[in-house]
């Protein structure tokens, strides 16, 4: 479960919609003296810019956090949709399925 909160929260950083999301990690962090280097990872993370070792650092951190303090995994789960569907189609008549959620600026 708690990898499920932060791959989702991840998603929605990668995305460009985790503002409240950055907002929350960035304010627990620095309740709990964080160092600079972290700090500096959710700027790179709020422009968009985190590299694979970024996201795989800022996975660690949210995974660690979240699972030492329930009330700030409560909050990324309440502050974080979560991602991915799972569809059912039994008809012999579809051949082929296709499923979208964001396309450029479109939503569906």
């Amino acid at each position: 479960m708690i990898e499920d909160i932060v791959t989702a929260a991840l998603a929605r950083m990668a995305e460009g919609s985790g503002a409240a999301l950055i907002d929350l990690v960035r304010g627990y962090f620095s309740r709990n003296q964080e160092s600079s280097q972290e700090m500096e990872l959710l700027d790179r993370a709020e422009a968009g810019g985190l590299s694979p070792r970024d996201e795989q650092e800022l996975r660690e951190l949210l995974l660690r956090y979240a699972d030492q303090d329930p009330a700030f995994r409560d909050q990324l789960q309440r502050v974080t949709p979560s991602v991915g569907a799972s569809n059912s189609v039994s008809s012999s008549v579809v051949q082929k399925l296709i499923q979208a959620q964001n396309v450029g600026d479109v939503t569906m």
